[in-house]
């Protein structure tokens, strides 16, 4: 009996990766999940405080047209007890309807005498919450000056109160009432 051996060849190397190998493939794995996780979180970062941003500059615009549009159509507006500054500014209406702008605590608020209820105009709701504060130096949001005319001079500052954001919005405005001069 023949034996008969099959051409053999010893010297194949075997298929497979070495330990280099897959070390530099696991590093290079972990440096680009690294820069991508970076870039993801720099994203959420700047989409978050451009949402806060938003939302403060909306209750802002909001805020303060309403209040331009009101002393513009007003007959008067009634002078703070405290000269010359006041957190409250009650607006004289025709037909001796008045309404009441006022700080209550960090909200502001319209108050109109003959439903005796107030409405907040600003909310700490939503994505940042906004909160309301008065006057550079002097703390007061409306300041009254002249008799003929009235001028009301506006300083109010919304920012945020919810996470880490330092976004903020002023209402800085002087409005001349039409129907005292």
């Amino acid at each position: 009996m023949k034996k008969v051996f099959a051409n053999i060849d010893t010297t194949t190397k075997n298929k497979g990766f070495t330990l280099v190998e897959l070390l530099v493939v696991i590093a290079l794995l972990g440096i680009s999940v690294g820069v991508t996780n970076d870039i993801l979180v720099s994203l959420v970062r700047s989409y978050s405080k451009t949402q806060i941003k938003n939302e403060i500059e909306q209750q802002a615009n909001f805020v303060g047209l309403k209040l331009e549009r009101e002393l513009r159509s007003a007959e008067s507006v009634v002078p703070p007890t405290t000269p010359p500054y006041t957190n409250s500014l009650e607006i004289l209406k025709g037909g001796g309807v008045s309404v009441t702008y006022q700080l209550v605590g960090d909200v502001l608020q319209v108050r109109n005498p003959t439903t005796s209820s107030a409405v907040a105009l600003t909310s700490k709701d939503g994505v940042s919450g906004v909160s309301v504060t008065c006057g550079l130096s002097t703390g007061y949001c409306f300041s009254v000056t002249g008799s003929d005319p009235q001028t009301v001079v506006m300083n109010i500052k919304l920012q945020a109160v919810k996470g880490n954001a330092k976004e903020y919005s002023e209402i800085v405005n002087a409005i001349t009432i039409r129907k005292s001069y």
